[in-house]
């Protein structure tokens, strides 16, 4: 009987992840948001001295995306935003609401920034969010 290999991933984060427009009388409308636009960016930084390799993947009722790998150096950021839900090969018609999930090797930094904003309208919400890690077992 093989040994299962332990995963160098030891940290989560599954930060909620909206990029919607909730535009009332059109297909377009989802349920739980008021009419208007959504966005999420999320920054993730590497405090650590030494570099940290994370992976990344989206997911939603029903669908989980492929993940995508990448690393980062001492004190380098990398940004998810909404404009990268094609990289994860998943296909939205209306945009896309659910999770990102990261895993890590070491601990990250962590945090979205959610903004809104009525349908043809400028940002009128804005909040950020500092992630909470848990430890993969």
């Amino acid at each position: 009987m093989a040994k299962q290999q332990a995963s160098p991933y030891k940290f989560q984060y599954a930060v909620k992840f909206i990029c919607t427009s909730d535009i009332p009388g059109t297909s377009q409308q989802s349920p739980g948001l008021l009419p208007g636009n959504y966005q999420t960016a999320v920054n993730i930084h590497n405090p650590n001295k030494t570099a940290v390799r994370l992976r990344k993947k989206l997911a939603t009722v029903g669908v989980i995306s492929k993940w995508l790998e990448s690393s980062l150096k001492y004190d380098e950021v990398e940004q998810v935003h909404c404009g990268h839900v094609q990289d994860f090969e998943i296909i939205t018609i209306h945009g896309f609401e659910g999770f990102l999930v990261i895993e890590s090797t070491q601990s990250l930094d962590v945090v979205a920034v959610y903004t809104a904003a009525p349908v043809g309208g400028q940002v009128s919400s804005i909040e950020v969010e500092q992630i909470r890690e848990r430890k993969i077992a």
